[in-house]
């Protein structure tokens, strides 16, 4: 079963990336659900009350907690969960085998090597394990565990000094160094360097991307926490920086860093043309062969 959840009504681009996974849940023979707002109704009240209005940390609780429900049912076996602004661009290739009792995905984010980057700066790239690809089968103990984890922390935190990643890749990333949870590398995710030079002409975000690559990327995480829309007032480009009002989201942690750690809808949109050419999948590819492409 695959499952997702979005605020109604999407954007365009939002649409076509849930429309690629419905497509690809449908190809592989995989049953498939999505949820609105309501997916909030299964958390806690307390939980509720204190984290009102930071819908993507309430999302990473919910989803477990969505999960784990579903799987209460001899019916379904495995659970799958994509984020709504998971883009599958090879579904054919994407087969998201898995030999454990739990599966998360895992990111190669690019960004600038200085905070305030300039034309022609170098860029780097840092790992972490995501949870816009969750996948857990009947009988997982890690589940309850993350489950009970997060409502723990959720007791213990301020919640305005939280970091909307803490609940989720921040927690896995800590865990994954100790316990080595199984993780996808092909269901990554693209910073918003990288999706605006897809917009435009391929540059060294992406050559820095498919340089660290160990293996083809077939799917991604947008992080529409990271998208403005293309004609906006601030007060929508605060809520689309933030997050606020969406479900499901990246849990990457939105700021103002500079303008060119946030792209537009019309950039969004290009960029998905782009990788919806790529049917068989992005390749690594070596420092010498990026140059010359």
């Amino acid at each position: 079963m695959v499952i997702q959840s979005a605020a109604a009504p999407a954007t365009a681009w939002l649409d076509r990336c849930m429309d690629s996974v419905v497509a690809w849940a449908s190809y592989r023979g995989y049953g498939y659900q999505r949820s609105g707002d309501e997916l909030f109704d299964l958390l806690p009240a307390d939980c509720r009350q204190k984290l009102a209005g930071r819908g993507p940390i309430l999302a990473d609780l919910a989803r477990l907690i969505w999960t784990q429900q579903l799987l209460g049912s001899d019916a379904i076996q495995r659970v799958i969960w994509l984020d709504a602004d998971v883009l599958v661009f090879a579904p054919e290739q994407l087969e998201l085998e898995q030999h454990s009792s739990c599966l998360f995905g895992y990111e190669r984010w690019v960004q600038p090597v200085d905070s305030k980057p300039a034309a022609g700066v170098g860029f780097h790239c840092r790992t972490n394990v995501h949870n816009a690809l969750t996948a857990f089968r009947s009988g997982c103990p890690i589940l309850p565990f993350l489950i009970e984890v997060i409502q723990r922390m959720t007791r213990r935190v301020n919640p305005a000094h939280i970091a909307p990643q803490m609940m989720g890749p921040k927690l896995l990333s800590s865990l994954h160094n100790l316990a080595q949870f199984e993780v996808c590398e092909q269901v990554g995710a693209l910073s918003p360097w990288v999706v605006a030079e897809l917009a435009a002409e391929p540059g060294r975000a992406w050559q820095t991307l498919r340089q660290t690559m160990q293996q083809p990327l077939l799917a991604a995480n947008l992080c529409a926490s990271l998208v403005r829309p293309s004609t906006a007032d601030e007060s929508k480009l605060d809520k689309a920086e933030t997050g606020k009002g969406k479900l499901g989201g990246p849990q990457l942690e939105a700021t103002r860093l500079d303008a060119s750690a946030v792209v537009d809808e019309r950039q969004m949109m290009a960029a998905i043309d782009v990788l919806l050419t790529h049917r068989h999948g992005i390749p690594p590819v070596s420092a010498a062969t990026a140059d010359s492409e």
